[in-house]
């Protein structure tokens, strides 16, 4: 049996296997969701320009929208950029770091308005209309933003769900910072869920999933 002799040949062994195991988990679980199985794997289309309501080009301002809804709407993208791309670590960045200075820690309580976005978010992701949902990518993980009619909800869903921000129109220029609350964890957590299952239709074996299309393919 042939074994790798040199660290350089088991590294890239190591990553032969794994790209292996990787895809055959792929085409299992693929085989499942086709077979309407249950399954609690996700796949998001990250940055994918192509999917409605999910691409990364800018809403247009929706008709009637006040300068308070703007100026929250603004605010949600600045703060959805900011955790996909986060500044440096152990670096003080001052008002440039937009989620520290923007950010107020508050309870779901303790946050008019963030009550209503959570309770609403998965519907107003089902209904939303292109560019009200994005999802991205980047060195700060995977990172949701979802803007409602009067507040917008941007969220890092992994590696690990945190920050949680709510943007309302009558909080101009700052956003609540959901703290970690167990009597309205479940509400945050069926929000994020909800959401997250939304986007997921538009992934790869989504009931909503359109296979791209390639130029002279």
């Amino acid at each position: 049996m042939w074994k790798p002799r040199t660290r350089q040949a088991w590294a890239e062994y190591r990553d032969d296997l794994y790209n292996v195991e990787i895809d055959a988990t792929w085409q299992a679980e693929y085989g499942r969701q086709l077979r309407g199985e249950e399954s609690r794997v996700f796949y998001l289309p990250t940055g994918d320009l192509t999917v409605p309501r999910v691409g990364g080009a800018a809403p247009a301002e929706p008709a009637g929208s006040t300068e308070a809804a703007g100026r929250r709407r603004e605010l949600a993208d600045r703060l959805f950029g900011a955790l996909v791309k986060p500044m440096e670590r152990g670096v003080f960045h001052g008002d440039d770091d937009v989620v520290l200075s923007t950010g107020m820690p508050a309870s779901v309580d303790e946050a008019p308005g963030a009550r209503q976005a959570l309770q609403d978010a998965p519907s107003a992701a089902k209904a939303g209309k292109p560019g009200t949902l994005r999802v991205e990518s980047g060195t700060g993980g995977i990172v949701v933003r979802l803007h409602g009619p009067t507040w917008s909800l941007v969220f890092r869903y992994a590696p690990f769900p945190s920050p949680v921000l709510v943007c309302v129109d009558r909080l101009s220029g700052y956003c609540w910072r959901l703290e970690d609350d167990s009597e309205d964890r479940a509400l945050v957590e069926n929000a994020i869920t909800g959401v997250i299952a939304e986007l997921a239709r538009f992934g790869w074996a989504g009931d909503r999933y359109v296979r791209p299309v390639i130029p002279g393919a």
